[in-house]
């Protein structure tokens, strides 16, 4: 990754992703997985509009600098746990510290995973103290929405709680990133899931908080023919597979880096 590109935005040669992309269906239809030798994050190409936290990270720009220390808490249900990799190693908090650290060399990235499958936003303010809390983070990524749509949640109350983990966030100083639902065959057969995108998306611009748009994202490698359903998921069609993960872990990382670096440089 570029320190002064974000790794979505390289230019590719475009001979090599054609040929690339039907080897990679070839061995998806064949196989019905990808491995991993085959395929690079490079394929992972967002727009740089999807990217766009739209909110400032001060502190985790403060902490971006040699000899400094950058502590992250990733706090979600399953798709922050990993359910769907092949190993812990291969979700997306795991990823995103790798490529964190090989583009600031100079500042120790800490990357504390605190994922549980099942949990709506209530569970996860329920254990807010122990598991985000009491580990100082300088920048939270709360993954939410999935399961409150999946579960056909009260739209209010599950605003208010969002509301409500901003307040907890903002009072210990972090930085505060959502993380919106997947796009995902499951999410899409739910009613409620363009209501609770929504709200996510109104919460977060009505406290000043950066929205990583995973929903939208996703969209666009599905709609855009290349990354599938099948590359992207797990057989259950909800949860990421080390593809996706790998994928969502290289666009949160330049949508951390393009929201931080005007701070650092």
């Amino acid at each position: 990754m570029s320190s002064t590109q974000p790794r979505t935005q390289r230019r590719v040669d475009g001979l090599r992703r054609v040929a690339a992309a039907a080897l990679l269906a070839m061995l998806s239809l064949s196989t019905g997985a990808v491995p991993a030798a085959a395929w690079s994050t490079d394929e992972c190409e967002v727009p740089e509009d999807l990217l766009r936290l739209d909110a400032p990270l001060p502190r985790t720009a403060s902490k971006l600098v040699p000899g400094g220390t950058l502590t992250i808490v990733a706090i979600g249900s399953s798709s922050t746990y990993g359910a769907g990799a092949s190993d812990p190693k291969m979700a997306y908090p795991s990823r995103m510290k790798r490529m964190l650290s090989a583009e600031f060399p100079q500042t120790k990235i800490r990357v504390m995973n605190r994922g549980a499958g099942g949990e709506v936003v209530s569970d996860m303010l329920a254990r807010w103290d122990r598991d985000v809390v009491a580990l100082q983070p300088d920048l939270v990524i709360w993954q939410v929405g999935a399961n409150s749509a999946l579960r056909a949640s009260i739209l209010g109350d599950y605003a208010d709680r969002l509301r409500e983990g901003v307040a907890r966030t903002k009072a210990i100083g972090a930085d505060l990133i959502f993380m919106d639902a997947q796009y995902a065959p499951k999410v899409l057969a739910k009613p409620m899931a363009a209501s609770v995108l929504l709200a996510t998306d109104q919460v977060a611009r009505q406290n000043g908080i950066g929205l990583f748009r995973r929903f939208d994202i996703m969209r666009h490698w599905v709609q855009g023919g290349v990354l599938t359903f099948p590359v992207l998921l797990d057989p259950d069609q909800l949860h990421l597979n080390d593809r996706g993960y790998a994928c969502v872990a290289a666009a949160m990382t330049d949508a951390i880096i393009q929201a931080a670096r005007p701070l650092t440089d």
